[in-house]
C-alpha cells in the first residue's frame, strides 16, 4: 500500500509542547513526516497555515460546524455557504480543486439530499465536496444508505464520480494497514475511498494529541491546500 501519512489534531500543528518540540515535530518523531495535516477550518489561523506550508505539508480542510439535525435535513446549502465563507476568509484558493470535508458524526443520521445540496453549493462556489463518515454499515446504516443514494444521484447529475472525495472512519485497526481495506458505502468500492482514519493515535504524556489517517495514494494531495 502507498504510504501517504496524514495527521489530524484539534490543537494547532505549531503548538509548543513542554518537551521543547512543537506538535508537528512530535508527530513526525512518533510516526513519520506528515504529507498532510487535517484541521477544522474554524480553528485554523494564518500563523498555523504559514507554519504548515513552510513544512511543505498540505492542509486537509474540515468543516465541522455541523449538527445531526442539520445533516438530517434536505438542504445543505446553508452549511456549505458557511464553509465557503470561512475558506475565503482564510485565503483558500477558489477553483483549484480544494476539498472542504463535511465531518458527519459517527452515529448521526444523514440525508442524501443534504449531501447533494452541500456538494452543489461548494461546486458552484469554487470548492469541491468531501465527506467524513462512519463507513461501517453495521454501526451506522444511515450513512451507508444515504451516501450510496448520494453517489448514484451525483454521478447522474455531474457525469463524473471524481467530483467527491470520501474519508472512511472504519475499520479501526489502530495500526498502519498493510493493505487498502477501508469499509465503503455499498455504492462505492474500497479503492474509491480516498482517505482512511484508522484509529491510530499519537500520545504525549499518556494524553492523545493527534490521530493518524492515510491517503490511498499521492493523488489525494491535489485536493488539499
Amino acid at each position: 500500500m502507498a504510504k501517504i501519512v496524514g495527521i489530524e489534531s484539534t490543537e494547532p500543528a505549531n503548538t509548543k509542547m513542554t518537551n521543547g518540540y512543537d506538535l508537528f515535530i512530535w508527530a513526525m518523531r512518533m510516526k513519520d513526516v506528515p504529507i498532510f495535516w487535517a484541521r477544522s477550518i474554524l480553528q485554523l489561523t494564518p500563523e498555523e497555515i504559514e507554519y504548515l506550508h513552510s513544512k511543505d505539508c498540505k492542509i486537509a480542510l474540515i468543516y465541522d460546524e455541523l449538527t445531526e439535525a442539520a445533516v438530517s435535513s434536505a438542504n445543505g446549502m446553508t452549511e456549505a455557504l458557511r464553509a465557503v465563507e470561512i475558506a475565503r476568509m482564510l485565503g483558500v484558493p477558489e477553483n483549484a480543486g480544494i476539498v472542504l470535508f463535511a465531518a458527519i458524526g459517527e452515529d448521526w443520521s444523514v440525508n442524501h439530499n443534504w449531501m447533494i445540496g452541500y456538494a452543489h453549493t461548494l461546486l458552484e462556489n469554487g470548492y469541491m465536496p468531501g465527506f467524513i463518515g462512519n463507513t461501517d454499515s453495521s454501526k451506522n446504516f444511515s450513512f451507508d444508505r444515504e451516501c450510496s443514494h448520494y453517489v448514484q444521484v451525483i454521478d447522474a447529475i455531474e457525469q463524473n464520480r471524481n467530483v467527491t472525495v470520501y474519508w472512511a472512519t472504519e475499520p479501526q485497526p489502530g495500526i498502519e494497514p498493510d493493505e487498502w481495506t477501508p469499509y465503503s458505502p455499498s455504492a462505492l468500492r474500497q479503492d474509491e475511498m480516498n482517505l482512511w482514519r484508522t484509529g491510530e493515535k499519537i500520545y504525549y504524556n499518556d494524553i492523545q494529541v493527534a490521530s493518524v489517517s492515510y491517503g490511498r495514494d499521492e493523488s489525494i494531495i491535489r485536493y488539499m491546500w
